[in-house]
């Protein structure tokens, strides 16, 4: 699997009110997820737990849903409607549309669909599914040339069946997309003026906006008011974050456009690049910071203000292996997640001792594990050298990390480099010493 770095970043102001200040910068880096042997990949929604959903295709025609949990891509259970996944919550609950005609929406959980339409409408598609289990999506019917005649948005109550309109005055086109924990829902719609976005409170009132006066699509929202999404800007389509105070375009480094789909609490997105030949390749894009200084020893040094339980990123060159370590007086870390898109997507983790085999995207949490008062050190290694890494390249590996105490976390990160460090498969999981005489 492929990895691409970008340390790019522009902000620009939410085109929607006046005297709106810039809020602090983030870089994202990026990692691309491919679904193995595929040659399409398209990652819809990506979830608080590390988990993703989306669909991919090995013809280049027909596709099929997946998720991604613990290392493992799954195929969504197989159905004659051709279901396609567009998102999920963090309960693993799945929801999207048929392929088929009419579309149908559905959930999906515990490996079984249930379909439903929206009341007088010919088509229906969930995009979104919260915690609570409310749906987002739209409506629509066709107009028998290639066009719609007709759509909207809706917000989708399973336990009492009842659906609530999202109308947007004057809308020829309306998509409703993200929704989060509170009920806010995003989405865009196309009016007069272009396409805007749009964010629905939960009371009702709509705000229209757009990123810098461009066309743009809001597809996703957080629990944190969080929102990303994509915005044309001549023949260029870049995904965007950010919020009220401001937004910060995602570009893929070298992609044709780039589409921001799906967000969690942690501010990863999620969403699917075109290369210059529009071959379809999923990402997740992680809000890093990176090392202020390196020490004698070549290790990397970071400054960055922590609360207990909130994770933060950091990101150096990618090694095959790297310690970690915190600074004096820094609180201790109480959890890990390593990367999802490196590889086979398997690392080892080894903390005074003891070794555990971690997924991408999974969190692990040193305290249910024994350190009740989380740690001060520890080490990953077997990072697959199939992702094409080197040691000397600047490639992404966003390591997260939350701590046991708000605080100042003044650590670092050394690259570990012995190449035996990086033996694959479950020799290297259950048997490698990690690179313990590299020192």
């Amino acid at each position: 699997m492929k990895i691409a770095l970008s340390h790019g970043f522009r902000w620009f102001l939410l085109a929607c009110g006046a005297g709106l200040a810039s809020p602090a910068l983030a870089i994202y880096v990026f990692n691309t997820v491919e679904y193995p042997g595929a040659v399409y990949t398209d990652v819809r929604g990506v979830n608080n737990s590390g988990q993703l959903v989306g669909y991919a295709n090995f013809d280049g025609t027909t596709n099929f849903s997946f998720t991604y949990s613990g290392g493992v891509f799954t195929p969504l259970t197989a159905s004659p409607l051709q279901p396609s996944a567009l998102g999920l919550n963090d309960g693993g609950t799945v929801v999207g549309g048929t392929i088929t005609t009419p579309e149908q929406a559905y959930i999906y959980s515990g490996g079984s669909y249930g379909f439903f339409s929206r009341p007088t409408w010919t088509h229906s598609e969930a995009r979104a599914v919260n915690n609570a289990g409310r749906v987002a999506g739209w409506s629509y019917e066709l107009d028998g040339v290639g066009g719609y005649s007709a759509s909207a948005g809706f917000i989708y109550d399973p336990a009492s069946h009842s659906f609530t309109d999202i109308p947007i005055a004057g809308s020829t086109f309306t998509i409703a997309q993200g929704i989060n924990a509170a009920g806010q829902v995003v989405g865009s719609a196309r009016v007069a003026s272009g396409e805007q976005a749009f964010l629905r409170q939960p009371g009702g009132s709509i705000t229209m906006f757009t990123v810098a006066g461009s066309p743009t699509r809001a597809r996703g929202i957080n629990d944190l008011g969080l929102i990303t999404g994509f915005v044309t800007s001549g023949a260029a389509i870049h995904g965007f974050v950010g919020d009220s105070l401001g937004y910060e375009l995602l570009d893929m480094p070298g992609a044709a456009g780039t589409y921001g789909e799906g967000i969690n609490n942690a501010g990863q997105v999620s969403g699917v690049w075109y290369d210059a030949t529009d071959n379809a390749h999923g990402f997740i894009a992680t809000p890093a910071a990176m090392p202020t200084g390196t020490t004698s020893g070549g290790a990397y040094t970071f400054a960055v203000d922590v609360v207990p339980n909130v994770p933060i990123f950091i990101d150096p060159k990618v090694a095959v292996g790297y310690d970690y370590a915190i600074g004096k007086k820094d609180p201790r870390i109480a959890s890990v997640q390593f990367p999802i898109g490196v590889g086979d997507n398997y690392y080892v983790l080894k903390v005074d001792g003891r070794k555990f085999v971690v997924a991408g995207g999974e969190w692990f949490d040193f305290r249910a594990h024994g350190w009740r008062k989380g740690v001060a050190d520890f080490r990953v290694g077997c990072i697959d050298t199939s992702a094409m890494l080197d040691p000397a390249n600047a490639q992404a590996f966003p390591t997260g990390l939350t701590f046991v105490a708000a605080g100042r976390f003044t650590g670092t990160q050394k690259p570990r480099t012995r190449k035996s460090t990086a033996r694959l498969g479950p020799a290297c999981r259950m048997d490698d010493n990690l690179g313990e005489d590299d020192d």
